[in-house]
């Protein structure tokens, strides 16, 4: 299998480039990118292949199928192509090809929707100055490959959002998965995270509610308005940009803080880190100080 690869620990850094290892010979068409597993009891596994690259100045595009489909029944098809000649990124799951505006980037991360089954969720971000993400799961269904969710972004602005599998409870072997996006239009910024999981009967996807991927918020500052909140951010920054990566939220969607209020914050998926992020900007710029809340 490999490991899986992670998009981000921590959200608020907009994704970053890929950095290839090593550029690939023109990949011929039809070309065998990586298999996953996607049954425990048959040995099913996906294919992520390329087709139409066939000569330079094609685009390549992908499609995820199934080993033992009869005749490749049911392929699905990535929305995004890619440009001919794919480069190997840094992790094994990844591939980027292209360049500023035409530069696109294919992830791929497993997630366990059934103890015997796996899904597999995709991300293709493409872009320079705003770059934007298609967000796919595709499932086996019906003897093939089908696309099962998608969370594509607004393409309205810098926005910013990764997905990854996590843990529905301790010690299972099911894994749910999660969209966390930001839209950054500071009046005030907006930031969501969404939880999923497999409905095994139902053979679909539905939201999780009660057993949600954990997020921190490093708080540095509540204020009645969006105006204050924004000015205490800028007034902070100083010439390091000390309170880079902090967002303006609006405190009322989330239960566990004072309702009412505008927070400058950065959100993480671990106490630790958001409790770094504190240490970080207090040693930037020493007046300012605060406290991690979890949401």
């Amino acid at each position: 299998m490999g490991s899986r690869s992670a998009l981000g620990s921590v959200f608020i850094a907009l994704l970053g480039a890929v950095i290839p290892q090593a550029v690939s010979a023109a990949p011929p068409d039809g070309l065998e990118l990586k298999r996953f597993k996607a049954s425990e009891t048959t040995g099913a596994m996906y294919i992520l292949r390329t087709t139409g690259c066939r000569k330079a100045g094609d685009t390549c595009q992908l499609e995820v199928e199934l080993s033992d489909g009869p005749g490749g029944k049911r392929k699905a098809k990535l929305p995004a192509g890619m440009a001919h000649g794919l480069l190997q990124s840094a992790s094994p799951e990844s591939w980027t090809s292209g360049k500023e505006e035409q530069n696109v980037t294919t992830s791929v991360q497993p997630v366990r929707l059934e103890a015997g089954a796996w899904g597999l969720l995709v991300t293709q971000e493409g872009g320079f100055e705003h770059v934007h993400r298609h967000h796919r799961l595709y499932v086996v269904k019906d003897g093939g490959v089908a696309e099962a969710w998608n969370g594509d972004e607004n393409f309205a602005g810098p926005e910013s959002s990764h997905v990854g599998p996590y843990p529905l409870t301790p010690g299972s072997p099911v894994e749910g998965f999660y969209r966390e996006y930001a839209f950054l239009s500071g009046e005030p910024d907006q930031w969501k995270l969404d939880a999923y999981r497999w409905d095994s009967a139902g053979r679909k996807v539905v939201k999780e509610f009660r057993n949600r991927p954990a997020r921190y918020a490093a708080i540095i500052g509540s204020f009645k308005t969006v105006q204050e909140a924004i000015a205490s951010r800028d007034s902070a920054q100083l010439v390091q940009a000390c309170t880079a990566g902090f967002l303006v939220l609006e405190s009322t969607p989330h239960k566990r803080l004072t309702p009412g209020l505008f927070i400058v914050t950065s959100i993480h998926p671990e106490k630790k880190t958001a409790e770094a992020a504190l240490k970080k900007v207090g040693a930037c710029n020493p007046k300012v100080s605060g406290y991690v809340k979890a949401l």
